[in-house]
């Protein structure tokens, strides 16, 4: 069985989607998409009187090698693994944790990945999710990000879940 991680906390970690898969024609495409833009960039900076110097202060402020210090952030460091002895966190599912796994799982499930309960005439993945969710069949961790550049994973079996609004209409937001 796969063990799926949801990263919690930092956007550019968010993991937990189905892996996408590409060839090795795709990424020359791309590749050679990427080339021909920034080709195209570089003649309307010299139509507009930039420089190449400019050119990198742009790319720098835009997100590239430069980007930019968040507050508490550690330069250089990667976030620790806090001992599951020390959490601080709530045992409790959170409704943002509990819509993302519905979601990766229902998509998981769209995707033809193998259902872990019995079907007793299912077949809408969500639901089977929820059905999943339910009996704690589930196999993902997850990882909550901690502003002191520690992260904490907690099975989704160690955590409370309130069964009984798995299928609450006030969620559904329609």
């Amino acid at each position: 069985v796969t063990v799926s991680v949801l990263y919690w906390g930092r956007p550019k970690d968010l993991v937990g989607s189905p892996e996408m898969e590409f060839d090795a024609a795709s990424a020359d495409d791309a590749l050679d998409m990427m080339e021909r833009q920034r080709d195209v960039d570089d003649e309307s900076d010299d139509d507009a009187g930039l420089d190449e110097d400019d050119d990198d202060v742009l790319d720098a402020a835009a997100g590239g090698a430069g980007d930019a210090v968040e507050s508490g952030d550690r330069v250089g460091e990667d976030p620790q693994q806090r001992p599951p002895e020390r959490r601080v966190t709530t045992p409790y599912l959170t409704k943002y944790e509990r819509a993302r796994i519905l979601g990766t799982r229902a998509t998981q499930i769209s995707h033809n990945a193998p259902v872990l309960v019995d079907l007793e005439g299912e077949y809408d993945p969500l639901t089977i999710a929820e059905k999943e969710l339910r009996q704690r069949a589930i196999p993902m961790i997850i990882r909550r990000y901690l502003p002191d550049n520690t992260y904490e994973e907690w099975q989704l079996s160690e955590l409370e879940v309130d069964t009984e609004r798995i299928h609450d209409d006030r969620y559904l937001n329609l």
